[in-house]
This record gives C-alpha cells, sequence and structure tokens, in this order.
C-alpha cells in the first residue's frame, strides 16, 4: 500500500489505535519475550487498559490525539519523555514513519501530555490499580514516579524476601559488600522473611537497614543456620518485633528460647524446627505473657506441654494451631480446653491420634470457637460432627480434608448449621 503524501511504501509496522506492533524478531521471540516483567506484567503490556479512565475532559474528546493506554507502564513511560529500561519495547508509542507525533507544544486550556504523565495526582490514583510486582517495574521508569511509588501506603501489608545471596554484592576484588536497604526503609516495610541466613547475616541485616531497632515488627527466618546467640542478638537489639517466625531453622535450642524470647512477643510461630519440644513449650507459655497467636509444628511435643499455658496466656491467647503435632492424644485436648477457654481459631490438623471424644471435649468447651481445622484426623467419624452440630453455634469454618470416616451421615448434622460458611471436604472418601 502506498502512502498518499510522498509515495514510499508504509513500513510493516502498522498503527492501530495508537498501538504499534513490533516486528517479529531475526531469533523468532516476539515483542513480549524481550519486555521486562513478569508473565502478567507482559499480558498487560498488549491489553487494552482495564484502568478507568482519569484524563482530563479536554483531553477525553479529542479523537485525533494517539493517547496511549495508561494500563501500560511503558506507555506512561512514553508520555513522560523518559528512555525505558534496556531491551524494552514501547508499546503505545507511534513510531512508524509516516504518522502524526504528538506535539511538545501546550494544548489550548489543557495540559501538555508529558506534564500529564508525572502529574503526581493521577499517579497517586493511577499506580493502585497495579500489583506489587508491576510496582517495582514502574519504580525504574523515572525519577518522578520512583518518588511517588516510594510512598509506603503502596507498600502496606507486603513483606519483602530476601535470600542469602541477594543481601551481598561481589566487588571486583572478590570481597563481599552488604546490599543497601535504603530503598526498603524508605517504603517503610516493617516486616521482612529472610530465608537461609547466618547468625553474622542478620547482624548485617541489622547494622544495615536503619528501622532495624524500632521499625520493624516482624521477622521470619527460613531454613537458616541461626544458633542460640543469634537469636538472642536479634530479638534483644531489634526492640520493636512482636511477630516471629522460625521454620526449618534446626541450631537454636530450647536454651536458646529460654534467652532470648521477649515478653513482648504476641505471636510466635515455630515450625520443622528439629529441637523443639516440651521444654519449648513450657519456655513459651511462661515468657510470652501476652501471647495471641501460637501456630506450632513439632513432631516431638507430647500431651505435657499443653498443661504449662498460664491463667493469663488463657485470657489473651485466641489463635492455636497444632500441625502435624503427632504425639497429642485427647489427654492433650483435655489440657488445652482448660488452658485455653478463650480460643476462636483452632487447628489440630495432622494430629493422628485425637478421636471423637478429643472432639467432643472441644466442641462442649470452647464454644467461641469461629474456624476449626480437623484436617488429617483420620480416627474422626460422623459422631465428631454431631458433637460440633450440637455445641459450636458460632463456627464460621470447618475443615474435614482427608478425614476418611465421615460420610453423609455426618454432613447431616452439618446441614443444621446456620452460622457456618465455609466447609472443607477434600479427599473425604466416603462422601
Amino acid at each position: 500500500m502506498s502512502n498518499p503524501r510522498n509515495g514510499d511504501t508504509k513500513p510493516p509496522c502498522l498503527p492501530r489505535n495508537g498501538l504499534v506492533k513490533i516486528p517479529t524478531q531475526p531469533n523468532g521471540l516476539g515483542s513480549a519475550s524481550i519486555t521486562k516483567g513478569t508473565p502478567a506484567m507482559k499480558n498487560r503490556l498488549c491489553q487494552p487498559s482495564s484502568v478507568p479512565a482519569i484524563l482530563s475532559p479536554a483531553l477525553a474528546h479529542r479523537s485525533d490525539l494517539p493517547i496511549p493506554s495508561l494500563a501500560s507502564p511503558l506507555s506512561l513511560a512514553a508520555l513522560a519523555g523518559v528512555s525505558s529500561p534496556p531491551g524494552a519495547s514501547l508499546v503505545g508509542l507511534n513510531t512508524s514513519e509516516g504518522s502524526e507525533q504528538p506535539s511538545p507544544e501546550r494544548l489550548p486550556g489543557s495540559p501538555s501530555e508529558r506534564q500529564l504523565a508525572v502529574d503526581e495526582k493521577i499517579l497517586n490514583r493511577l499506580f493502585w490499580y497495579f500489583s506489587a510486582c508491576e510496582k517495582c517495574v514502574l519504580a525504574q521508569v523515572c525519577k518522578a514516579w520512583r518518588r511517588v511509588l516510594y510512598q509506603p501506603k503502596f507498600w502496606v501489608g507486603l513483606t519483602p524476601v530476601l535470600h542469602t545471596k541477594e543481601l551481598y554484592n561481589i566487588l571486583p576484588g572478590g570481597e563481599k559488600e552488604f546490599v543497601s536497604l535504603q530503598g526498603f526503609a524508605v517504603r517503610g516495610f516493617d516486616g521482612f522473611c529472610l530465608v537461609g541466613v547466618s547468625d553474622l547475616d542478620i547482624c548485617e541485616f541489622i547494622d544495615n537497614y536503619p528501622l532495624s531497632k524500632k521499625g520493624v515488627k516482624s521477622m521470619s527466618l527460613k531454613r537458616s543456620t541461626i544458633t542460640d546467640a543469634g537469636l538472642e542478638v536479634m530479638l534483644e537489639q531489634m526492640q520493636g518485633v512482636v511477630r516471629l517466625e522460625l521454620s526449618g531453622c534446626n541450631d537454636f535450642t530450647e536454651a536458646g528460647l529460654w534467652s532470648s524470647l521477649n515478653a513482648r512477643i504476641t505471636a510466635l510461630s515455630v515450625s520443622d524446627c528439629i529441637n523443639v519440644a516440651d521444654d519449648a513449650i513450657a519456655a513459651i507459655s511462661q515468657l510470652l505473657p501476652n501471647l495471641t497467636e501460637l501456630n506450632l509444628q513439632a513432631y516431638h511435643v507430647t500431651d505435657t506441654a499443653l498443661a504449662y499455658f498460664t491463667a493469663k496466656q488463657g485470657y489473651t491467647t485466641h489463635t492455636l494451631r497444632l500441625n502435624s503435632c503427632w504425639e497429642i492424644t485427647n489427654h492433650g485436648v483435655v489440657n488445652m480446653v482448660h488452658s485455653l477457654p478463650n480460643l476462636s481459631i483452632l487447628s489440630l490438623s495432622g494430629c493422628s491420634k485425637v478421636t471423637d471424644d478429643g472432639v467432643e471435649l472441644v466442641a462442649e468447651n470452647l464454644r467461641k470457637l469461629r474456624s476449626l481445622d480437623l484436617s488429617w484426623c483420620p480416627r474422626i467419624t460422623d459422631m465428631a460432627l454431631e458433637y460440633i452440630a450440637c455445641d459450636l453455634h458460632k463456627l464460621e469454618e470447618l475443615v474435614l480434608d482427608r478425614c476418611v470416616r465421615i460420610t453423609d451421615t455426618g454432613l447431616s448434622y452439618l446441614s443444621t448449621m446456620s452460622s457456618l460458611r465455609s466447609l472443607y471436604l477434600r479427599w473425604c472418601c466416603q462422601v
């Protein structure tokens, strides 16, 4: 097809609705394969905008202006007049020859497109529509976008996950330098998950993160080699930590818990830590009087441990999750219901020695329960469901996955529960 203005042949990139089709690369890869970001981001760059239009009325009725989709980060980069990240294709920027380019001059009665793309009022509304991964990409477009996106309000409820190899930069001489965490501090992160760290890594984190002393409220250590000394230093230095998770950490002992746990901790999660047994529960019960939530996965905890909880914890603790505590029996359930009568969330998932009698104790004594998890308890039968239906009138969620002995008869008992909102019956082979 020839161009009526100059007689030249139009290039293969045909503009359509303000978008440009990127030619296939010699290696056979399309534009999506060279666009930075997650797969969801790549799809979003090639789709029409799903973001509500917030353009000014003066621009909204101008059909002759090639306004790109505001759902595309790189389209906004084109409007802002900045270069895209290396290797990224500018989707939404019309670059074909013979097509009209947007005028950089100010339009009568309306801001220029460049000013529109860096207007902080618009950006503050627009960036709420993007995921956390997309916000990380958008923050690299220009300083104006980074300044808006680095406000703490865009990162509330998110927890950065840092692996050991991501904590250090290798210098030309081969030395290791701890990375700068200033960007995390600007965004106001108050919780971190550190994977595979050692005592030294914890000390480096405390020294290099400006908010570590008072601003960090939640710490999670997974598959780490932290010892008793490292755990003690961490909780002594990080005075703001009230939520602690230890998962797959096999180098600290029960003595380390006795020496490091602080009364300010209100939520504790311990899982897959081979040195945790009854003495560890004794330390938790005596050193954490304000405990509201306890998540425990320990294969060596017995019925005795559930009798250690104090009257203070019986008043404050509302969540108890005992996952795969294989040694817990109905005797342990007796100790638990008398020690923690105010529970609203209880999980006995994988406590394979608990029977219908244990469930009867729960139903008769824990009338405030809103969520009960009995999954992977093979000894539970229809009789347990009858106890639940008769006594737990506030129950909203019941998990019965892999309870292979319950039948349709048991479910008929549950049909009388008006408060029940969620019922899980995966792998219940007799239903």
